[in-house]
């Protein structure tokens, strides 16, 4: 897996007392371009606490590039931003 760190919008679904589970995000690419991505499936759910900041980490499957790709995605909840972290 190639590390990223990119910021992206994701749509996602927020229920009380559960994860935010994501469905979609978007991420501008080099030329400043929009592309939109849906994930398949939530492999796994983690929730850290890094540098004081609860963080859920999201190891999805989708499909990137005409291609079946598993990334991880992070949700930091202090800040509410999203972030393509490894793909």
């Amino acid at each position: 897996m190639k590390r990223i760190q990119r910021n992206i919008d994701v749509v996602c679904t927020f229920l009380e007392g559960e994860p935010p589970l994501p469905h979609r995000f978007r991420i501008r690419d080099r030329n400043e371009e929009l592309h939109v991505y849906r994930i398949s499936q939530v492999l796994d759910t983690v929730k850290e606490k890094i540098l004081g900041d609860d963080i859920w980490t999201y190891k999805c499957q989708g499909v990137i590039g005409n291609q079946e790709r598993i990334f991880v995605i992070q949700y930091n909840m202090r800040h509410g931003r999203w972030q393509l972290v490894k793909i």
